[in-house]
């Protein structure tokens, strides 16, 4: 089977069964947005989309399932000056890879983590 040059796919539940209507169309978008109105029209009608839009769903994973923010590094202490109060995130590019490591804005000091101790 040749891939589509566009594709859409809505996802559903009706009655219980989560479900997906995928529509595919090799040689224009506008048709197939066309019929993705129509389609939307159709289950909207049948009771079948929720109610909730973009707008609420942006946090979830397109599932309706919620997805946890990633966890903020917690702050050293400066080995220098023994005080977190100063300690910034910086991010920057070494060797042409991205990096991040903290430094100590009241003392300009970086930190690193000895390994092992």
């Amino acid at each position: 089977m040749q891939e589509a040059k566009f594709s859409l796919n809505i996802r559903f539940n009706f009655k219980g069964y989560d479900s997906q209507f995928t529509m595919r169309d090799d040689e224009n978008g506008a048709p197939l947005l066309d019929k993705f109105v129509q389609v939307i029209d159709r289950l909207e009608k049948m009771g079948a989309l929720p109610e909730r839009r973009w707008e609420a769903a942006k946090n979830g994973n397109g599932n309706g399932h919620a997805v946890a923010a990633a966890a903020a590094p917690a702050t050293p202490v400066c080995r220098s000056c023994n005080s977190s109060e100063g300690m910034e995130l910086v991010e920057f590019t070494k060797d042409g890879v991205d990096k991040k490591a903290w430094k100590c804005q009241d003392c300009k000091k970086w930190h690193y983590d000895k390994k092992g101790k």
